[in-house]
């Protein structure tokens, strides 16, 4: 495959490869922005034939080195792209791998490189890329014939990058990586004037680093904020309490037993904050409905006036009077039964 060939494949293979992992990898590049990096290395020249009418030679050169230097942004989902200004450097070894010869090969290069960065969830990144740009190349290569070139090209230039990243800290990471780098054809000429084509292409392993600016800066570490306490929960409102007191038949005196029940609740009001109670009286069915309702009344009244008298405050007590309307045994009419010659006392 001819360099022309070779650069139209990369370029075509690029395009998509960048695009499909731009479209999933939101989150693959922590670093987002611009960047500076720099880096060095040794490079390996190939054995460049060097033909033209009347030259046929091979021209063999000793390991040299490279340096680059780049400008580029990362885009936050692992595509990067840069800039780079490149300079390699051989001294010539050998003519055709057996005549004693001198000179060098020098290129100076600008490239335009995409990148893509692959998460690891570590500080290593490894990433991979391609570039396309120019170099001029100057040879300098003797003898040739009777002559000697020192001549220089400027020419299509590309390249095939894989490396891995560290990451020193939010803004710096330390990078090696390999690059394949070559140019299309170069035309020269002899110190003769005869016209010879020559090509050149090499292997570079460069160390380097890289300076993202505008990094995120680690989040600040919140304050320990102390637990709150617990709420105490509201005291429960004492549920509403029933108190029975009983009366003789036809009386709304009040019998000792029936004291001790006003005593307890009494005290249970004032012991509990209780804001009203209310003392519903009630009547068996022995005698006349209207009878009955007043007497229902007078034992109301009779158990307000207890609770009155043990400390219990007036305007607290409501006094109701059912008669015989409600009881608590249902029975016939004029049947004395002793539960429902009652007062109920409840607390609201």
């Amino acid at each position: 495959m001819n360099s022309k060939n070779f650069l139209s494949a990369l370029l075509v293979g690029l395009v998509p490869f960048a695009a499909s992992f731009a479209a999933d990898a939101a989150d693959n590049d922590p670093s987002k922005g611009f960047y500076v990096g720099a880096a060095v290395g040794a490079n390996w020249t190939r054995d460049s034939d060097i033909t033209g009418t009347g030259i046929n030679v091979g021209a063999d050169f000793d390991t040299g080195w490279a340096g680059a230097l780049t400008a580029g942004h990362a885009y936050g989902n692992g595509v990067r792209s840069e800039i780079e200004l490149g300079r390699r450097g051989n001294d010539l070894d050998s003519l055709s791998g057996t005549t004693a010869g001198t000179g060098d090969v020098t290129a100076w290069s600008g490239m335009v490189n995409v990148l893509y960065d692959f998460k690891t969830g570590t500080p290593f990144t490894p990433y991979v890329g391609a570039g396309l740009g120019a170099a001029r190349v100057s040879l300098d290569v003797r003898p040739i014939g009777s002559s000697r070139i020192d001549d220089s090209d400027t020419t299509l230039a590309y390249q095939g990058i894989a490396g891995v990243g560290y990451r020193l800290n939010e803004s710096a990471q330390a990078f090696v990586d390999y690059r394949y780098f070559a140019t299309s054809g170069l035309n020269l000429a002899t110190a003769a004037g005869t016209s010879v084509d020559a090509d050149y292409d090499n292997h570079t392993v460069m160390v380097g680093l890289r300076y993202h600016f505008g990094a995120p800066k680690p989040a600040p570490k919140a304050a320990a904020t102390p637990a709150a306490a617990p709420t105490p929960a509201p005291a429960a409102r004492p549920a509403p309490r029933n108190y029975l007191v009983f009366f003789d038949w036809d009386k709304a005196d009040l019998t000792a037993e029936a004291k001790k029940i006003i005593a307890t609740a009494a005290e249970d009001a004032k012991k509990g904050g209780i804001a009203r109670i209310q003392a519903t009286g009630h009547a068996d069915r022995s005698g006349p409905a209207a009878y009955n309702m007043k007497l229902s009344m007078r034992r109301a009244v009779a158990v307000k006036a207890e609770l009155q008298r043990l400390g219990v405050a007036e305007k607290d007590i409501a006094v109701v009077a059912k008669g015989e309307r409600e009881p608590l045994v249902p029975t016939a009419d004029g049947v004395r039964e002793p539960q429902n010659r009652r007062v109920e006392v409840v607390f609201q």
